[in-house]
């Protein structure tokens, strides 16, 4: 077990004002509440597991177990109300409870099959206006293609994006595993949301550093997700600072699965993305599949690096820099920030 941080660092990681940019919705539904969907729709979870053995995550280091046990969480949600509870509590006791201000929440439509587009907007929004009215905490849309289908599917999604458009949707992104579905097989789909005002992102963890440069100059990317590999090329590391692209970086997660370092627990690749001055936001990914929460990242790099409030106010400032606001909004999501910022360092 890792050594504990002392009181004051731990007090400091909750009251740190946090702008989360990389969180899933399927990834986000904890443990109880999948069997708790399960059981109210007749489902049978495979294995017998429990609360306890459902997430098992060790083994993640295998994507595709990973990704296993993501559909089984995504199959459970079924109507608009099982959206708007695990939207609400991944705002609330996964968000505001731990100093989330702002978070952009990932759908994956494809990852629930069966279930109209418009049940999932509809159940996540109402999820989202509630935990805006208890907490205070602001939220947004991106809808996820999944990259391990066709190209025509991620552009009959726009299509359906486009279609039901309302505000609190703000952009797309591309998820699932980036062997099996490279960048360039979805311009058609980016070019499609670009053209209609979407914002675009992409991940980007297990392919090679080229795959950014697609991302950014083929589907017109503005952040891309995870991106550790960037700095296996420094012309390209080089580029990113020079455009001030922003990195959603997910500590826990991606030690896991390795693709953030050697599973080691290290961090040596945020660590060398920081000193390359590259704009780094933390997040917490799929928090209690992987065992963490948003937190839990932050207190990953303190105690691996040494990090402490002016890397953690900066990673926040980034974040506010590269969400999907307004002006208006912007403005009003950094006057939050920097006024808990200030609270913390006057404390």
């Amino acid at each position: 077990m890792d050594d504990p941080l002392d009181s004051a660092t731990e007090a400091l990681l909750l009251a740190l004002p946090k702008v989360s940019l990389h969180n899933h919705l399927i990834g986000a539904v904890s443990a109880q509440t999948v069997l708790d969907l399960a059981r109210k729709h007749g489902i049978v979870i495979d294995g017998g597991r429990d609360a306890e053995t459902l997430y098992d995550h060790d083994s993640y280091e295998d994507l595709n177990e990973f990704l296993r046990v993501l559909d089984v969480a995504g199959s459970v949600m079924r109507d608009a109300d099982d959206f708007r509870r695990v939207a609400f509590e991944t705002l609330t006791d996964g968000g505001a409870a731990l100093g989330v201000v702002h978070r952009e929440i990932f759908l994956s439509p494809p990852g629930h099959p069966g279930v109209p587009y418009r049940t999932i907007i509809d159940g996540v929004l109402a999820g989202m206006r509630d935990a805006e009215t208890e907490t205070g905490i602001t939220s947004r849309m991106v809808i996820g293609l999944n990259r391990n289908d066709s190209a025509s599917a991620a552009v009959e999604l726009v299509e359906q994006v486009i279609e039901h458009r309302i505000d609190e949707v703000v952009g797309i992104g591309l998820d699932y595993s980036e062997l099996i579905g490279p960048p360039a097989r979805f311009v058609e789909a980016f070019q499609l949301a670009g053209r209609s005002g979407l914002h675009r992102t992409a991940h980007s963890e297990n392919g090679p550093p080229a795959n950014i440069e697609v991302i950014l100059d083929e589907l017109g990317g503005e952040r891309i997700d995870h991106g550790y590999h960037v700095v296996d090329d420094a012309r390209i590391t080089a580029r990113c600072v020079e455009e001030n692209i922003a990195f959603t970086c997910t500590p826990v997660s991606s030690d896991i699965g390795r693709y953030s370092g050697s599973g080691d627990g290290s961090h040596l690749r945020i660590a060398q993305m920081v000193d390359a001055g590259l704009s780094i936001t933390i997040d917490s990914d799929d928090p209690p599949m992987f065992g963490t929460d948003a937190v839990n990242d932050f207190r990953a790099l303190a105690r691996a690096l040494g990090y402490g409030l002016p890397e953690f106010a900066r990673f926040t400032r980034n974040a506010v820099r590269a969400a999907w606001l307004d002006d208006s909004d912007r403005a009003t999501l950094s006057h939050t920030v920097e006024a808990r910022l200030s609270a913390l360092k006057r404390s």
